[in-house]
């Protein structure tokens, strides 16, 4: 297991999750002045791209992503600043291998990423953990891969993925897009177990994703009940088949709030069944999306209390 990073001496751990920066080379600089106002203003000691790192159609080869890399990471890099990664679609949509795009990645001094081997779907998992003043695990921050097209699932279903279970009506207008699949919900559930043994109880978690989990959908259908505050003016596009995640991040019990990327509009903070349920906008400037929302979303946790923690989002428009 990946060494502990640590709590301030103060007892306070600042994570900024950033997504959608959907840039190349060929950058927009009011991209690049959003992640540096991002990293200014949340003062993290942990960064954790959210998916669509990258803006895929443009990214040709590995230099072009090398060359990306080395102008948005180098904000990090230079701040010495620990930081981990999920993919989203348009990073599939490079024509970099995902395993040699993660090979690139964590060639950086300060990516802490971690990835899970052949056996489980998605490179870009990821289980960080925490430590308080007194050297023991307080805290992990879980990453999963949501994967590219709902079209990977051809081989399950007689007639295509995209014809049988890409209908007309979606809750929550689910999109063709990618999803968690069962052997990452293992590898998850195994990981939780192990990580309970060596910290002599359950670690409570935050997981971090690029296209968000069914339930979703759910509190977004029911603003009045589960949405706390925030923007939910867009259909969330989440995953077309419902994978279980949510049932067994409730079953495990570590999990306590879950944080999306991948539609640019959104950036609620709501609750349901008892996890909260996170969205944040985009970092990026070249996507579409509501300038006054753009930027990414910061979560303080506290050594003396993790199961709870306060999150706002940092706006960087303007600054």
């Amino acid at each position: 297991m990946q060494s502990c990073l640590k709590f301030r001496k103060d007892g306070t751990f600042r994570i900024v999750m950033m997504s959608d920066l959907q840039e190349s080379a060929k950058y927009d600089p009011r991209s690049l002045r959003s992640v540096e106002v991002l990293l200014d203003e949340s003062d993290p000691d942990l960064v954790v791209w959210g998916g669509d790192n990258c803006y895929g159609p443009e990214i040709k080869n590995e230099q072009d992503l090398i060359d990306h890399l080395n102008i948005f990471a180098a904000l990090l890099e230079k701040k010495s600043i620990p930081w981990v990664h999920v993919f989203g679609n348009h990073d599939y949509d490079a024509s970099v291998p995902i395993e040699r795009q993660q090979e690139i990645y964590e060639s950086y001094p300060t990516c802490i990423s971690q990835h899970t081997d052949e056996s489980v779907h998605g490179k870009s998992n990821f289980m960080i953990p925490v430590c308080n003043q007194k050297g023991e695990i307080a805290l992990a921050i879980w990453g999963l891969d949501t994967n590219h097209k709902v079209d990977e699932l051809d081989c399950f279903i007689e007639g295509g993925a995209r014809n049988k279970a890409y209908l007309p009506n979606r809750p929550g207008g689910s999109g063709d897009w990618g999803m968690v699949y069962f052997d990452q919900l293992q590898w998850y559930w195994n990981t939780s177990l192990e990580l309970e043994k060596i910290a002599g109880k359950k670690v409570p978690g935050l997981m971090c994703m690029h296209i968000a989990p069914f339930e979703f959908s759910t509190a977004y259908a029911n603003p009045e009940i589960c949405v706390r505050e925030g923007n939910y003016s867009e259909a969330l596009c989440g995953t077309t088949i419902n994978t279980g995640l949510f049932s067994v991040l409730l079953q495990r019990g570590d999990i306590k709030a879950i944080s999306c990327g991948h539609t640019h509009n959104n950036d609620f903070d709501a609750e349901y069944c008892g996890i909260r349920l996170l969205w944040d906008a985009c970092v990026g400037y070249r996507c579409y999306g509501i300038d006054k929302l753009r930027g990414g979303r910061l979560f303080v946790y506290h050594e003396d209390n993790p199961i709870q923690f306060t999150t706002q989002m940092i706006r960087t428009l303007g600054k």
